[in-house]
């Protein structure tokens, strides 16, 4: 069997350029996807909780007033994640400072946590007690959905003994 010389030599070339090539980051679009994706989630509770235009109106008041604030607390919780996964990755670093940059990255992570709670909270003042119950048992059933997933991942992975 010969092999094609005038084949092979692009071939390794291709190969390795893609060998020095930095591993492809999260999507730039990642953040309009998510965005789309809560929008339909949005657009499901309302169908299902059937809500007036009003509660409508209010609703979105509420998110537009919180938008900013949910933002910053997202982008403070990415970079302390970014920072404290630097810090993990470089076997210089010292025991201190990954551990205080898991104090930050904790806190953040609980600042954005309560500000979404807050949020929820807010949200939900809106819904009548009917209502509300109802927002209960769709959260209650996307979280078992949810976990259900997870199991399977973890099933899938081997990760589940």
């Amino acid at each position: 069997m010969s092999i094609n010389v005038k084949l092979l030599i692009p071939f390794c070339l291709a190969a390795g350029l893609m060998a020095q090539a930095p591993p492809p980051g999260p999507p730039r679009e990642l953040p309009r996807m998510l965005a789309g994706r809560m929008a339909m989630r949005a657009s499901f509770m309302a169908k299902q909780l059937n809500l007036s235009a009003d509660q409508k109106t209010a609703m979105k008041t509420i998110a537009q007033k919180h938008k900013d604030e949910m933002k910053a607390k997202h982008q403070a919780q990415r970079e302390a994640r970014q920072t404290f996964q630097a810090l993990m990755a470089d076997p210089n670093s010292k025991t201190a400072d990954i551990q205080a940059a898991h104090q930050v990255l904790s806190q953040r992570s609980l600042d954005t946590i309560l500000a979404g709670r807050a949020l929820r909270a807010e949200m939900r003042a809106v819904l009548t007690p009917e209502q509300q119950a109802k927002a209960d048992q769709l959260r209650a059933d996307f979280q078992a959905k949810h976990q259900e997933r997870m199991m399977h991942l973890r099933k899938g992975l081997g990760l589940d003994g």
